[in-house]
């Protein structure tokens, strides 16, 4: 079994390299770094759910289904076009990103949907404006039971 930390660091690492605005990613943070320039792609542990079935009749096998909240907090520019631009249009590059990494430290569990919604208004943190955008994934881990 995989720690979830370890599944969402690898989930924040494919949308890292994927995604030219994240500059800044974190498992461990619950606000942005004071160094993003663009968007901060956060994974706190706000809001983890995790499943346990068994699937088999002795119960050596558990799998386990974790749904990973990914924050996307976008700094606000100036430019409101450029800020809800992006903050609309990143969930469907980082899902993408997602697919295409998929089995790299996680994998997906593509019949449970992503969800995905930007909040309704900004966020101020140390003077700052940021648009925070939060998607839900779901991810599959097995754990033998011996």
């Amino acid at each position: 079994m995989t720690a979830p930390t370890s599944i969402a660091d690898a989930m924040l690492s494919a949308i890292n390299a994927a995604l030219a605005d994240v500059d800044t990613v974190s498992s461990t943070d619950f606000t942005p770094a004071i160094t993003t320039a663009k968007v901060a792609a956060l994974s706190p542990a706000f809001d983890l759910e995790s499943r346990f079935q068994w699937e088999t009749f002795d119960g050596a096998e558990v799998v386990c289904i974790h749904r990973i909240p990914i924050e996307f907090w976008v700094k606000h520019d100036g430019k409101t076009t450029n800020t809800m631009t992006r903050a609309r249009d990143i969930g469907s590059s980082a899902i993408a990103a997602l697919v295409a990494a998929d089995g790299t430290g996680y994998e997906l569990v593509f019949d449970d949907p992503v969800t995905f919604a930007v909040d309704p208004a900004f966020t101020t943190v140390n003077s700052v404006a940021w648009l925070v955008a939060t998607m839900f994934v779901s991810v599959r881990d097995a754990l033998t039971i011996t």
